[in-house]
C-alpha cells in the first residue's frame, strides 16, 4: 500500500514559444485546463503504474468548486482512494499557472488554495502504507510530519523535495531514497554547477543528508543514483516524443514507487519509473491518459553504469 501526502491542484497551461525574460511580457493563444498537484500527480501515476495490483490513498484537501470535484473524480478513476481528500467549504481549489515552450519545458507558480489546510491529524486515519511518499508543495511543516508518521509506522520513506524546503536531519536520514532533479540538487548543495558530474552529485548529496539512498533526475539524460552499493548512473528511456515535460518527475516518483511496492529492487524501480516519465511527457498537461500510461512506452535503455 501507498501513502500519498500533498498538494491537488488545477494547472492552467499557456502554450508559449520562449519563456518571458524578468519584466518581459509574452502573448498566447492557447491556454488549457489540467488536473495536477504534485502529490495528486504522484498518486495518479502509482495507482496506474501497480495495476491494480496495490492500494494508493491520498490525503489532502480541494476547495468546494468545480475544480475539485473534478480532481477528485479524477483520482478515483485512475484507482486511487479519496477517501481521506476533505473539501474545504468556502475556498478554491489549488491553481499551478504553467507556461509550456515550444521545447517542452515548463515554468510554474502554484496557488495553495485549499491546499493550505491540510491537516496532518488526518495521517491517523491512514491505512498503513508500505511506501509513504512526501512531496514539499505543502511545506516543511507538512512534509516534516508525513516523514514522522511513516518512522511510526516502519513506512518506506520517499521524499522529493521539490520546491526545496529545509528538512530536518532525521526526515532526510529516513529517505529511501531523496528524490530531487538537478537544479535541486545544486540548491540543497549550496552550489552553482556540477563539473564533477551528476554520479559525483549524487554521492555528495547523499553524505550531507545521511539519507539511505539519493536519485537525481536527469530528464533526458537519465537519472544518477547514490546508495550503499555505491554511485551509477541510469540512462533515460528514449521518449517517443516531447511535448510538455510538466509533471513527468510526478510520475517517475510515483511510477518508482509502485514498483518498490511490487518487489523491485531500486535499480529496477528506476527503470520502470524512467519508461513511465518517458510515456507522461509525450503529452501535454502533467498526466498522461490513462491508457497511454497503462501501456507505458516503448523502452530502450541501458543498464546502469559503475560509478
Amino acid at each position: 500500500m501507498i501513502l500519498v501526502f500533498g498538494a491537488i491542484n488545477q494547472d492552467e497551461v499557456a502554450r508559449v514559444r520562449r519563456h518571458p525574460s524578468p519584466g518581459e511580457t509574452v502573448v498566447t493563444d492557447s491556454i488549457d485546463f489540467f488536473q495536477g498537484g504534485k502529490g495528486a500527480n504522484q498518486a495518479y501515476a502509482a495507482a496506474v503504474a501497480g495495476k491494480g495490483k496495490i492500494t494508493v490513498e491520498m490525503v489532502g484537501a480541494v476547495g468546494d468548486d468545480a475544480a475539485g470535484m473534478a480532481a477528485v473524480e479524477s483520482l478515483h478513476t485512475a484507482g486511487v482512494d479519496t477517501t481521506l481528500v476533505k473539501q474545504v467549504v468556502g475556498r478554491p481549489t489549488g491553481r499551478a499557472y504553467i507556461a509550456v515552450s515550444d521545447d517542452g519545458q515548463n515554468s510554474i507558480v502554484v496557488g495553495l488554495g485549499a491546499n493550505a489546510f491540510v491537516s496532518p491529524s488526518n495521517l491517523v486515519l491512514a491505512q498503513r502504507p508500505d511506501v509513504a511518499i512526501a512531496q514539499t508543495e505543502l511545506g516543511a511543516a507538512a512534509t516534516e510530519a508525513l516523514c514522522a508518521f511513516a518512522a511510526s509506522v516502519g513506512a518506506r520513506l520517499i521524499i522529493n523535495d521539490g520546491p526545496v524546503v529545509a528538512l530536518s536531519e532525521d526526515s532526510l536520514s529516513h529517505a529511501d531514497p531523496l528524490i530531487v532533479n538537478q537544479h535541486e540538487a545544486l540548491d540543497l548543495l549550496g552550489r552553482g554547477d556540477w563539473a564533477e558530474g551528476p554520479v559525483t552529485l549524487a554521492e555528495e548529496l547523499r553524505r550531507r543528508c545521511n539519507a539511505r539512498s539519493v536519485i537525481i533526475t536527469l530528464g533526458g539524460q537519465g537519472s544518477a543514483v547514490a546508495d550503499d552499493q555505491g554511485g551509477r548512473l541510469h540512462a533515460a528511456v528514449v521518449a517517443p516524443r516531447v511535448v510538455d515535460t510538466t509533471g513527468a518527475g510526478d510520475t517517475y516518483v510515483g511510477a518508482l514507487a509502485a514498483a518498490l511496492v511490487l518487489g523491485e529492487d531500486l535499480d529496477s524501480a528506476i527503470a520502470h519509473a524512467s519508461a513511465a516519465a518517458a510515456a507522461a511527457v509525450a503529452w501535454q498537461g502533467a498526466r498522461a491518459p490513462l491508457k497511454a500510461m497503462a501501456n507505458g512506452t516503448p523502452a530502450r535503455r541501458t543498464e546502469p553504469s559503475v560509478h
